[in-house]
């Protein structure tokens, strides 16, 4: 564990994890062990999108 780190009540941090489940006020965060948080104090970092296709898919003729 880091002790050359402080931190204090009310200071914001940031938990990154998958996020299991998301209820009307909160949102619980896979961080083993998981961690429910209010839903006002969340934001999204960045979302999972796939890929994206450079061409089309075409079938070749046989």
């Amino acid at each position: 564990m880091d002790k050359t780190s402080k931190v204090k009540r009310g200071q914001p941090i940031e938990l990154v994890g998958e996020v299991i489940r998301i209820d009307e006020e909160t949102v619980t965060i896979d961080l083993s062990p998981a961690v429910t948080v209010a839903r006002d104090k969340v934001r999204l970092v960045r979302a999972d999108v796939p890929p994206k296709r450079k061409t089309a898919p075409v079938d070749k003729p046989t």
